[in-house]
């Protein structure tokens, strides 16, 4: 089995355990999006509880995130972050002020993270520089409980300014909680914990 089939299981098993409805389970995952971010003035619009993504906002009624160029910073198309009305209460998570952070494996977002709104005059400079393998912490309204739900989005961004970039997988408790970013080998998710699945030599073949 190939890496990327065998984090698409892992990924998927996970996912279905941790799903809502089910008995203590409060953790969703949207596994292997890959979603490319277009580098206009719309971007992409992205609804995290549904999955549902397009390039305008009335195609995805209750987005929560929307990467996407800035048409009139300077240089051009500078990789921004816009995330609608406020009363959805979405955000990304900041190092200081309006500047977005890198997160990692690790890092933990919940209430008590630092949290910015900013669009054009946010600072996304560390994603902008290229990040292979980078999460972006947030916050969004859940639209069944109205509960703000915490997340992360994996993303992967190209300098220098940010694009390409696209939208890899994320994770979010919908439950109000806080919310951990896993700390895993690279080809590998959650291993642990999945009986009928040997986790991949660091060697296998693809």
């Amino acid at each position: 089995m190939s890496a990327a089939s065998y984090r698409s299981r892992v990924f998927a098993s996970l996912a279905l355990c941790l799903a809502p409805g089910l008995a203590g389970a409060d953790v969703v995952c949207m596994p292997e999006q890959n979603i490319d971010v277009p580098q206009t003035g719309e971007g992409v619009y992205v609804n995290l509880m549904t999955g549902q993504h397009a390039g305008a906002e009335s195609l995805v009624p209750g987005f929560d995130f929307d990467p996407y160029a800035a048409q009139n910073s300077d240089p051009a198309d500078q990789l921004k972050f816009y995330w609608g009305s406020s009363s959805n209460g979405g955000a990304g998570v900041a190092s200081a002020g309006d500047t977005y952070a890198v997160l990692a494996p690790g890092d933990i977002i919940g209430a008590t993270s630092l949290f910015t709104r900013a669009g054009f005059t946010g600072d996304t400079s560390a994603w902008q520089a290229g990040v292979a393998d980078g999460y972006l912490g947030v916050r969004f309204k859940n639209e069944t409980t109205t509960l703000i739900n915490y997340g992360w989005i994996h993303f992967s961004t190209t300098a220098p300014l940010g694009f390409p970039a696209t939208i890899l997988d994320w994770c979010y408790e919908d439950g109000g909680g806080e919310i951990e970013i896993p700390a895993v080998p690279s080809d590998t998710i959650f291993c642990d914990g999945f009986d009928e699945l040997a986790c991949p030599a660091t060697d296998a073949a693809p």
